[in-house]
């Protein structure tokens, strides 16, 4: 062999290599979503130990669920392999990676379904970054080999250039869960708000799916600050938005516009829908005492409740109109709904 034989065939073998990285990550660049890494990363697995199926598990409960598969479906994405009683589940309790030489001498649930779909082997490492386990990366082949280390080797770090990826997602998903939501109480801010309500007002001019929005103001709240301290209000402002989440809908959203005052955005409801939200939760905070500090306090709140309407010409008009509703039912004597309909201000 001539030396431009031996320098095409190193020059064919830098391709393939680079190949792997060059696409792995043109793929991650172009990925929207935790799936889609996960996706990008099981096919790119694969190609890199030639392996027949590769598969991404994460902890659900007492399981590890298939986010990612690429390969054979003997155990199809979505999956729910049981932690107690599988390879995977092991790998994943233990953190150390395990090679299982002959899957059909395996008792495991997950080592069965592989032999029954012509898997010999099974290489599964743990997704692991700093003292936290994600989950594990599997491959399986239909060919034995001799030596199993470098492709464990390679997996290992490839599992963790996974958990590396998990943990930023965490980490994001975090910063962006702090950026929406008050920090006093768990109820979005403001911010949230007008990102939710850009939905809704879309929904309803492309959908004609109408909403209403509640504003919420706590009665005589200065005199608890007042009389008992910053911290026993903060207490209630605590238990305040606990019981608004705890009876509305599950697709309405709380959130903290201020100080006491609160709104409730209603989703696909008329006027006559939203008023009876806002009596439910109004009945809600006046029935029964807080709690705080061993002390029983009698708390009430007034509500302001209004629809989306067509002369609006943003949601800040529904805002506005909401308060407008509110400040109504505090001069009135408070602790009670008063609500503005389209039919109302036409009259």
């Amino acid at each position: 062999m001539g030396d431009g034989d031996i320098s095409a065939i190193c020059d064919a073998t830098s391709k393939e290599q680079l190949f792997i990285p060059i696409g792995l990550v043109a793929d991650l660049s172009s990925a929207r979503s935790r799936d889609e890494i996960l996706q990008s990363f099981s096919k790119w697995v694969s190609v890199a130990i030639k392996a027949d199926r590769c598969s991404i598990a994460l902890p659900d409960g007492d399981n590890l669920v298939v986010k990612a598969l690429n390969g054979d479906q003997a155990i199809p994405q979505g999956t729910a392999v049981p932690i107690n009683g599988s390879v995977l589940g092991r790998v994943f309790a233990n953190r150390t990676a395990e090679v299982v030489r002959d899957l059909t001498e395996q008792p495991f649930m997950d080592c069965r379904k592989l032999a029954d779909a012509g898997m010999k082997c099974l290489i599964d490492v743990p997704l692991l970054a700093g003292d936290r386990c994600f989950g594990t990366l599997a491959v399986a082949l239909r060919q034995d080999k001799d030596d199993l280390c470098t492709e464990t080797a390679i997996l290992t770090a490839l599992a963790q250039c996974i958990a590396t990826q998990l943990l930023v997602i965490e980490q994001m998903d975090h910063l962006v869960a702090m950026a929406r939501t008050d920090a006093l109480t768990g109820a979005g801010n403001r911010h949230h708000l007008y990102e939710v309500s850009d939905t809704a007002w879309a929904n309803w001019k492309d959908h004609d799916r109408p909403f209403a929005f509640i504003s919420v103001d706590m009665d005589h709240f200065k005199q608890i600050n007042d009389t008992y301290g910053h911290d026993a209000g903060d207490q209630v402002l605590r238990a305040f938005v606990q019981r608004l989440m705890a009876r509305s809908r599950t697709a309405d959203e709380v959130f903290r516009m201020g100080g006491e005052e609160f709104g409730v955005l209603v989703s696909d409801v008329d006027i006559t829908l939203a008023r009876r939200t806002a009596e439910r939760l109004c009945d809600a905070v006046g029935d029964t005492s807080f709690v705080v500090s061993d002390m029983e306090l009698a708390i009430t709140a007034s509500f302001g409740v209004t629809e989306v309407m067509t002369c609006d010409q943003s949601f800040d008009d529904v805002l506005k109109r909401a308060d407008m509703a509110l400040y109504q039912a505090k001069a009135s004597g408070r602790d009670q709904v008063i609500s503005m309909s389209q039919q109302e201000l036409a009259a």
